[in-house]
């Protein structure tokens, strides 16, 4: 008993230690404004409802700060000549080290509270996963008990408190920093293996990172649990080294022993598979219901193999690929109740000059689609290029085997999709092909090259063409869908294993091709398409950027009206938009600039204007939305009809329409300020059900629309072409997407936006069903802030970074008075 009240005062004492002096106030105040301020720096400029930014930078503000705070925990007491009366406390050391541990851990969670704003902030601006906060607490919590262990630990070998600070703030970026890519491939580039070894065997940054994305692994919580008790041990041992004068050599031993003990078991517990728990929304880290689904209905074993390089060939960033690989198959393996199996296939890559034999391993994968990928490899600080494999390949009966070319770091997330999507269309009986009906021109090209491509029935190669939508053309097929493309005209017609068309319209349709897909809607087709009313030109002037509407007269309201949905010829606006960059007039000589323009013609359409209910929009992200127009729906003729519609996404609540225009854009148009707001607004419907033949009794038009010739006198006229009625028993019920918004499938707005998930999910929706949406949307999810004004971001930066501080600062303030009062009326007990 005297010995827990002897520990409880160790603790006190030290917890009171700062508090009754201003190194509490001054650190907490310091580190509060430090890490929530650099965070609000950057937050509302990229609007991620994430605290993502603030994790990034959390171990380096402490790799400063947690030195700092445990300097002076044995330091000050060896200054002071107090570290001997400790000494002589009835107690076992690890008491006394314990005690003065924990009161600098407690120290540092009320500390680490002070940011606990942060989260608050964000939830009440827009929709947060509380799991990676909770995850990324967590993992702060237990580097700061790390970084406090090393600090205490060298605090006991230092006199002097600088010294301290120094040693033991060097230690902590050592145990992080050693885990970056560029530290640790720099090290193997000047001493191979050793940058790669060092990172797995001690760097805390991988394991503090998988806290931060929601995922508590067992293996994580091991790494920080050896780390910190093995440095209060040594801490222990030099503590009671101090009563033994012939125990240097003892401690020094036991010190190696203890650091061959943490390589050792990091090591083991790098490739031991613990268990972990995900607790981000959703379980995006966990194996979907859907792809276990999928697996159970097997009814032969898939096998997988994986080619890739071996570790010891891999560049430092990727040593760690084949474990990550493996530990994600395993989880598909154990899902599908043994129907997956996989098998390691290690090859070192070679020149296919260096190939002699047609029949090797290297030439036959390459020739089945598996060849090297080249990534960058950094030798004596030199930047290069090295290949690796990192494939894999899918059998499953007699089929022909799939193949996943490429999966690297970035690939790891969406690995159970690639799996899964390859097994799913294996299983299916015919495999479905989307028919993309985009324009393109074919870049001028050797004759006898084009001439030879036909002769094999093929065209001109994607990079032979100059074409808006290529990117979106191999984004469906790396996704796995089968993608023929056409033009749809009279040489290239609609296929007849068509699965589902997605008609992309920047321009204009004619009335031969608004027939032809008319027609396949009435027999039962399944149609994405895509168009807008008008395109916009920028054009710079002394007073900024002048925009023009210009309208594109694509002729859908002919082939879509007749359906009750129609394109509104109005200007969308919307207050929620971004920034684009546009070319300026204003260029030196031959060099160009761009200029960044905000207008609500950019409208970015956010999570929560997205329809959760369906499986096309249901977990994407924001999409951006570029000079789309907003769709009219005839909701009368649809009930006549007997179709059903369903809004996927519209503009926000805070969204207007300007009339038709063919002037420039005035203020008055796009400003938003004293405006009475008409949204939400439709931008993307589906309707189902069976579609009306709006072609009966109309002969095909021709393909090439000509002026028509006026008849020459006493020659009878050309007689029109037969009419080609569609049979009664041809209708069947069909599918029609139709989006507002061409411009956002175009190539250069592909990246980091959502309109390619919008349009794969509606491909495997029209084509497949929704059972492989659910596992392609099973990401962590950008989730983004709700639009704010300037004064809200104002008070929000201020609540954020310093009432906190403040609170601190009157709180020391009142504390401080409390204690001066305690002491005069002490001085005045004692004259008396």
């Amino acid at each position: 008993m005297a010995q827990g009240h002897q520990f409880r005062a160790v603790f006190v004492r030290e917890l009171s230690a700062y508090f009754n002096s201003a190194i509490a106030y001054i650190f907490i105040i310091v580190f509060v404004m430090l890490s929530a301020g650099l965070f609000m720096t950057g937050f509302f400029l990229s609007g991620a409802a994430d605290m993502r930014a603030f994790f990034d930078l959390l171990p380096l503000i402490l790799c400063v700060f947690i030195p700092a705070l445990t300097m002076r925990l044995w330091a000050e007491d060896r200054k002071g000549n107090t570290f001997e009366l400790l000494l002589t406390f009835p107690m076992p050391s690890w008491k006394l080290v314990l005690g003065k541990f924990l009161a600098a851990f407690t120290f540092y969670i009320l500390a680490l509270a002070g940011t606990l704003l942060i989260p608050v902030m964000i939830a009440s601006m827009g929709k947060i996963d509380i799991g990676p906060v909770i995850g990324g607490y967590a993992g702060a919590l237990l580097l700061g008990a790390f970084f406090i262990g090393i600090g205490l630990f060298i605090s006991g070998l230092c006199v002097d408190q600088i010294a301290a600070f120094i040693i033991a703030m060097m230690a902590s970026f050592f145990f992080f920093l050693i885990g970056w890519e560029a530290v640790a491939s720099t090290i193997d580039g000047w001493i191979p293996g050793v940058g790669s070894f060092l990172s797995m065997a001690l760097s805390a940054s991988g394991h503090f990172t998988s806290f931060t994305k929601g995922v508590i692994d067992l293996r994580d919580l091991a790494y920080f649990g050896v780390m910190v008790v093995m440095f209060l041990v040594l801490n222990v041992l030099s503590v009671e080294d101090r009563l033994r004068r012939s125990a240097k050599v003892y401690f020094t031993l036991t010190a190696v022993i203890g650091g061959f003990i943490i390589l050792c078991a990091n090591i083991l517990l790098a490739d031991l598979p613990l268990g972990r728990f995900d607790i981000t929304a959703g379980r995006v880290y966990t194996i979907t219901e859907a792809t276990e689904r999928i697996l159970k209905k097997l009814d032969a074993p898939v096998t997988l193999k994986l080619y890739i390089t071996p570790q010891e060939k891999m560049p430092t960033a990727l040593k760690t690929l084949e474990q990550d690989i493996r530990d994600r198959l395993e989880e598909l393996r154990v899902k599908s109740g043994g129907k997956l199996l996989f098998k390691t296939i290690r090859m070192e890559p070679e020149p296919l000059a260096d190939v002699p034999d047609e029949n090797s391993t290297a030439a036959r994968l390459y020739k089945k689609g598996i060849a090297p990928i080249s990534v960058r490899s950094i030798d004596k600080d030199e930047v290069g290029v090295k290949l690796i494999y990192a494939s894999i390949a899918v059998a499953y009966k007699d089929r022909d085997e799939e193949y996943i070319p490429r999966v690297l770091p970035s690939d790891i997330q969406k690995l159970e999709y690639s799996v899964a999507s390859k097994i799913y269309r294996m299983m299916a009986e015919k495999k479905p092909v989307v028919v993309l009906v985009a324009p393109y021109e074919e870049k001028a090209m050797d004759p006898g090259l084009l001439n030879m491509l036909k002769r094999f029935g093929q065209a001109a190669p994607l990079g032979m063409r100059d074409d808006l939508f290529r990117g979106l053309e191999a984004a469906l097929q790396y996704e796995g869908h089968i993608v023929k493309r056409i033009r749809l005209m009279e040489n290239e017609p609609i296929p007849d294993d068509a699965s589902a068309l997605i008609v992309l319209v920047p321009e204009k349709l004619t009335a031969r091709q608004r027939y032809e897909v008319a027609r396949y809607l009435y027999k039962g087709g399944k149609v994405v398409l895509a168009a807008q009313s008008y395109k916009f030109d920028y054009k710079q002037n002394q007073y900024g950027t002048g925009i023009f509407p210009q309208r594109v007269m694509n002729g859908v309201s002919d082939l879509i009206g007749p359906y009750g949905v129609d394109l509104d010829d109005r200007i969308l606006m919307d207050e929620s938009h971004d920034v684009i960059n546009v070319s300026s007039n204003n260029g030196i000589g031959t060099v160009s600039f761009t200029a960044p323009v905000k207008v609500p013609i950019q409208i970015r359409v956010r999570e929560e204007q997205l329809n959760p209910d369906v499986s096309i929009t249901g977990g994407l992200p924001s999409i951006f939305y570029l000079w789309g127009s907003p769709l009219k729906v005839d909701k009368e003729k649809l009930r006549t009809l007997g179709l059903k519609s369903t809004v996927l996404f519209s503009s926000s609540h805070d969204s207007w329409a300007v009339p038709q225009t063919a002037s420039m854009l005035t203020r008055d148009d796009i400003a938003s300020a004293g405006r009475t707001f008409g949204g939400a607004f439709p931008l993307a419907m589906m309707f189902e059900g069976q579609f009306p033949d709006t072609t009966a009794g109309m002969p095909p038009p021709p393909w090439k629309e000509e002026p028509p010739a006026p008849p020459e006198p006493g020659k009878p006229e050309k007689a029109a072409l037969p009419v080609d009625p569609l049979k009664k028993d041809a209708a069947k019920p069909g599918k029609l997407i139709v989006v507002g918004c061409v411009k956002m499938f175009e190539e250069t707005l592909l990246v980091d936006n959502g309109s390619l998930g919008f349009l794969t999910n509606a491909a495997d929706v029209l084509t497949l069903g929704g059972e492989l949406i659910n596992i392609r949307n099973h990401r962590a999810l950008a989730s983004r802030i709700r639009p704010l004004d300037t004064t809200e971001k104002f008070w929000w930066r201020m609540i954020v970074v310093f009432s906190i501080p403040a609170g601190i600062a009157l709180f020391g303030l009142v504390r401080v008075l409390w204690r001066r009062k305690e002491k005069a009326s002490y001085m005045q007990a004692v004259k008396k």
